[in-house]
Parts: structure tokens; C-alpha cells; sequence
């Protein structure tokens, strides 16, 4: 598929969590443990969105380092995309220094005139700790520093935690979103399919199994989408790589209901597409989902096409 290549910078303190959310959204977990700490930079070009190839520029957050990124700002931030912003929630003597880097950032942008699009993430915000006093202070506190930089800025604000994947997939797809407003369209695509089917929860996975549009009506519909979704497009995958043919329509019943998932190729790219529905509709799948499929296909070249 042919389009333009996205560069995306992880920046933020040394320790704040930036390397182990790019492997977490990889799917390898299991490396977060035996990082190190990132040396100067580490460009990783083996991530795609929507068949796009992305460049991912992980930025050591140590002082000498930050400090060359000012001093080379041209390069380190030119052509820039979009700017994830890493501060870690859960070490608040450094909130001030995180602030000032950040205002730091924001000034070497302005002197370049770039207009990147800019995401903070509150990050290590972890399942089990979420809801205590302390990390709940924590966030307050950093929302009355970080919400102090003008509105004009257009910053986007999410919570993240490797330990909860889908919320951290969810945040950076959004924030990929914000440089493709083109997207947007393929969200009403997913809301007519969903209407029209009656169907509880529509997700459409790329092919890193991140979750790039949804269309919900019911919350436990679409925890089943999430956790069903990549299992079956993995299955999928695997059905393909042994030529086994897999079905156009993957169907399984459930307790409350019934759960499909039909891939899409584009180009070289497969998606996927998963709903879950409390009746088997099928005469109502049947008439919707081919049409579904044509329109994501045309959608997706549509929104990657250069402008």
C-alpha cells in the first residue's frame, strides 16, 4: 500500500516508560522487565497503522540527551507527526522537571513553526493502583501543570499503563488519528454497520491487532470484541500462513450471543472486523457486512492517500 511515512517521537524524563509502551504495543510485553535505558535514540521502522509505514523515534530521556535534542532541534524534531509526551504518574518529585522539559519541547517547535500534533500521556497509571488516593492526587496535581500551557496548542491527554493494553493501544491510535482526520469517516462507517445489523459492539483491528475504530452500544459487548478479536485474528493469520483457507466469516456462539469476524485485504494489508450481536441476524449480516467490507477497503486507500 502506498502512502506517506509517519514519524512519531517518544519523548519524555528518563524511566517515565517510553521503550516499554512501544514493546507493549508490539506484543512483547515480556521485554519490559530486561530494558535498558534508551542510549541517545532508537529509530524502530518495523511499526505500520492502517498499512502505513511509521517511524518511531524513542528518545533517551536522560539529561545529555535531552539537552542534544534542543541543541538539534532541526533534525530530531523536523518532519515530525506527532509527539507522545511520556510523564511517569507514579514519581511526582520530578513533575517540575518533566514540566520544564516539556515547556522546553514546545519552544524549540515554535522557533521550527512545525504543527505537530502534541499527546501527553499520563503513564504507569496501572490497574491495580488506579483508583488509590495518592495516584488520584497525582493525576490532579499534573492536570493543573500540564493543562496550564495555552489551549492553542491542541494537546491530547490520556491515561496509560502497559498492564492494560487495549486502553494503551486505544490512546495511541488516537493520537496517530489526530494526524489523519481523514479517519473520522471510517468511524461512521462502523456506526451505520452497527445500526443497521443490530449489533451490540463493531471493532476493526489493522494488522498489529491494535484496535483503530470501534462503534459500541453495549460495554460488555465490546470487552468481548477486545479479548476475542485478536485471538481470532490470529487464527486467522495462522490458517493463512499454512494455506489452510480460512472462512470468508468467522462465527462463534455464545452464551449472550454471537461473535464474528471478517477479514479485509487492502492491497497487502489485511483488517480485521469483529461484532458481536445478541440475535444471529443473519439476513441483516448477510446484506451489510460486503458492503462494509467494500467501503473500508476504498475508506482506508482513502485516507492514506497524500492530500
Amino acid at each position: 500500500m502506498n502512502g506517506p511515512m509517519l514519524k512519531i517521537i517518544i519523548i519524555g524524563l528518563d524511566n517515565s516508560g517510553k521503550t516499554s509502551i512501544i514493546n507493549t504495543l508490539e506484543q512483547n510485553l515480556a521485554s519490559y522487565h530486561a530494558l535498558k535505558p534508551t542510549v541517545s535514540f532508537n529509530i524502530r521502522d518495523e511499526f505500520t497503522i492502517f498499512g502505513l509505514p511509521i517511524k518511531i523515534w524513542d528518545l533517551g530521556g536522560q539529561k545529555q540527551y535531552r539537552d542534544e535534542y534542543l541543541t538539534k532541534k532541526g533534525f530530531i524534531f523536523g518532519a515530525t507527526n506527532v509527539i507522545f509526551y511520556v510523564v511517569d504518574v507514579q514519581d511526582p518529585k520530578r513533575y517540575s522537571e518533566a514540566v520544564e522539559f516539556f515547556d522546553k519541547v514546545i519552544n524549540s517547535l515554535k522557533k521550527l513553526g512545525l504543527p505537530q500534533v502534541l499527546v501527553i500521556f499520563y503513564h504507569k497509571v496501572d490497574p491495580e493502583i488506579k483508583y488509590k488516593v495518592e495516584i488520584q492526587a497525582n493525576l490532579v496535581m499534573l492536570k493543573q501543570l500540564f493543562e496550564e500551557f495555552p489551549k492553542s496548542l491542541n494537546i491530547h491527554y490520556f491515561q496509560t499503563s502497559i498492564y492494560d493494553r487495549e486502553e494503551l493501544s486505544r490512546a495511541f491510535v488516537a493520537g496517530i488519528f489526530k494526524a489523519l482526520p481523514k479517519t473520522a469517516i471510517i468511524q461512521e462507517s462502523l456506526n451505520d454497520f452497527m445500526k443497521n445489523t443490530d449489533s451490540e459492539a463493531v471493532i476493526l483491528l489493522d494488522e498489529n491487532v491494535l484496535i483503530i475504530g470501534e462503534a459500541v452500544k453495549d460495554e460488555t459487548s465490546k470487552i468481548i470484541c477486545e479479548i476475542s478479536g485478536p485471538f481470532l485474528s490470529n487464527m486467522t493469520e495462522k490458517f493463512i500462513k499454512y494455506d489452510l483457507h480460512p472462512p470468508q466469516v468467522l462465527e462463534a456462539q455464545m452464551e449472550d450471543g454471537w461473535l464474528f469476524q471478517k477479514p479485509i485485504q487492502v492491497d497487502n494489508n489485511r483488517f480485521y472486523v469483529v461484532f458481536f450481536t445478541k440475535q444471529r441476524t443473519l439476513d441483516k449480516i448477510n446484506k451489510y457486512l460486503p458492503r462494509l467490507t467494500e467501503d473500508l477497503s476504498n475508506l482506508i486507500k482513502y485516507v492514506i492517500s497524500p492530500d
